[in-house]
């Protein structure tokens, strides 16, 4: 009998030897798995939101439409089973509450209008490459503007295309957008000024920054209210080096 004891006491030991043991690498896999669990959930969902929105079942957020109704939608027109079905139900009405929609509504070009009110710093640094067959001449300007936008004429069809899109967007991400505009147009301006002539070098200094400045801001609905810049040069660099003769 003492026998029997001994045996069951060394088992009882080797157990918890082994979950001391393993079982922090027991527990790791375990949650390994439940996050590869998780994973499919995640893309098996992503997957029936996209396909709900292919469908064009956001129409019916549009309406006043209660849970079991949305449900029985979605099976019919997505052909989900009723536990998927049920799941988007309640992400979409969770989503598209009374109270969410108020708040969008009360958001929307909240961004616009934060912009409109304060001046914004611009800074541009031209570069361009005046090239002959002989060498090439590395321009650069360097310009720092503050600007301020007028209501509403600075709302161009770029920007009311992207607002279309997204109402919500910020002051910051208007800021860029325009940062980004005024940007292209001196680089292409730049550009024009320091390669038109092909035999004769460009003198940086004199590329008319103000003009263009005061031009696009005319064109876009903006006032200076001050810019300082200048240009220069690294100097002619030829491209061959004439051979030297003894």
């Amino acid at each position: 009998m003492q026998h029997l004891y001994d045996s069951v006491n060394s088992i009882e030991q080797a157990y918890r030897d082994a979950e001391a043991k393993y079982g922090a690498l027991l527990k790791k896999e375990e949650q390994y798995r439940n996050s590869l669990h998780t994973q499919k959930n995640s893309k098996q969902t992503a997957g029936a939101i996209l396909l709900f929105l292919v469908n064009g079942m956001m129409d019916e957020l549009d309406r006043d439409i209660d849970f079991d109704s949305l449900c029985k939608e979605i099976q019919k027109e997505c052909c989900f089973n009723k536990k998927m079905a049920e799941k988007l139900t309640s992400i979409f009405l969770s989503l598209y509450s009374i109270a969410n929609k108020e708040e969008w509504k009360n958001r929307e070009l909240e961004g616009l209008s934060q912009f409109l009110k304060k001046d914004f710093t611009c800074i541009w640094n031209g570069f361009s490459v005046w090239q002959t067959e002989g060498g090439s001449v590395d321009c650069h300007y360097k310009a720092e503007m503050i600007l301020r936008p007028t209501e509403p004429d600075c709302i161009g069809k770029k920007l009311l295309d992207s607002l279309k899109k997204n109402p919500f967007m910020t002051k910051e991400a208007i800021t860029d957008f325009y940062e980004h505009e005024i940007q292209d147009y001196l680089d292409d301006e730049f550009e024009r000024y320091c390669t038109c002539e092909d035999y004769y070098q460009p003198v940086v200094e004199d590329f008319e920054f103000d003009y263009y400045l005061e031009k696009w801001c005319e064109k876009n609905g903006f006032e200076i209210v001050s810019y300082e810049g200048d240009g220069h040069d690294d100097g002619y660099e030829p491209s061959f080096t004439r051979p030297f003769y003894y």
